[in-house]
C-alpha cells in the first residue's frame, strides 16, 4: 500500500507506533515522512487537504474510525482496509442483523461505502478472517445539533438489541416522554437514521416539558407549604 501511495501522491505521511518498523520504512522509502506515534493521539488537523488511509488492525479500527469521523479536519475522506465483519457493521442498513450502534454513529457523520472484499490469500501470511475496503466521506452537515448526546441516546436504544425501544428506553427516560411515539414498539435495528433523529428530537422536547411541569409543581408545593405554615402560625397566635 505504501509503495503504491508514494507512486501516485505528492506527499505521503506514515504514522507508525513501532520504532523498529518505523526505522525499516524510513530506510526502504527515503521520501516517506514517518511519524513515530500512536495514531489515536495524533492531531490530524495539522495536515491537508488530503486523504486518510490505512490497513487497520482489529483492535484499533473502531476507535480510530470514530476519531476521524468526529474530527476529520481537512482530510476529505478516508479509505480503510479492515476486518470484513467490522466493515459490514459500519455499512449495514436497518433490518440487517449487523445494523447497530456503530452503523448509526458512522452513518450520522459520513456517507459510508463498502467498496470490495479482500480474501485472506491476498496477505502473507494469510489471516484467519476476511477483510474489506470501505470509504468514509464526512457529511457537510450532521443531522443533529448535539451529536454526543444523540449517540448516548442511540447507545441506550441498542443496549439490548432483541428488546423493543420501549424496554430499552425505560431504563433511562420517563415513560411519558416516549410512549406516544409509533415506533416505540419496534427494535432499534429496525429504525433508519432519520427515524432515530426524529425520536431523539421528540424526547428532547418532551423532557423539557416534563422538567418544566416538575419545576412548576415543585414551586406550587413550596408556596402551598409556606402558606399553610403561615396560616398555622397565625392560628396559634389567635
Amino acid at each position: 500500500m505504501t509503495e503504491r501511495l508514494l507512486a501516485h501522491a505528492q506527499r505521503v505521511i506514515s504514522i507508525e507506533l513501532d520504532p523498529t518498523l518505523a526505522a525499516h520504512v524510513r530506510q526502504r522509502w527515503p521520501n516517506l515522512e514517518v511519524i513515530e506515534a500512536n495514531a489515536l493521539a495524533v492531531d490530524w488537523s495539522q495536515w491537508g487537504p488530503g486523504v486518510l488511509t490505512g490497513n487497520l488492525p482489529y483492535y484499533i479500527a473502531t476507535p480510530l474510525i470514530s476519531k476521524y469521523l468526529h474530527n476529520p479536519g481537512r482530510l476529505s475522506h478516508a479509505v480503510f482496509l479492515i476486518q470484513k465483519e467490522v466493515a459490514e457493521r459500519i455499512t449495514a442498513k436497518p433490518g440487517n442483523r449487523e445494523y447497530g450502534y456503530l452503523s448509526v454513529e458512522c452513518q450520522l457523520f459520513a456517507e459510508v461505502e463498502y467498496l470490495f472484499s479482500v480474501p485472506p490469500g491476498a496477505f502473507q501470511p494469510p489471516p484467519k478472517v476476511d477483510s474489506a475496503v470501505i470509504r468514509l466521506t464526512p457529511r457537510q452537515t450532521v443531522a443533529v445539533s448535539d451529536p454526543d448526546e444523540f449517540l448516548k441516546f442511540a447507545s441506550v436504544c441498542f443496549r439490548q438489541k432483541r428488546k423493543t425501544l420501549r424496554n430499552n428506553l425505560a431504563a433511562a427516560y420517563p415513560r411519558e416522554a416516549y410512549e406516544s411515539r409509533p415506533e416505540i414498539s419496534k427494535r432499534a435495528e429496525q429504525l433508519t437514521l432519520s427515524e432515530f433523529v426524529a425520536l431523539y428530537d421528540h424526547l428532547k422536547e418532551a423532557l423539557k416539558t416534563i422538567q418544566t411541569f416538575s419545576k412548576t409543581e415543585s414551586e406550587i408545593r413550596r408556596v402551598s407549604t409556606s402558606y399553610l405554615d403561615s396560616a398555622m402560625r397565625s392560628s396559634k397566635r389567635e
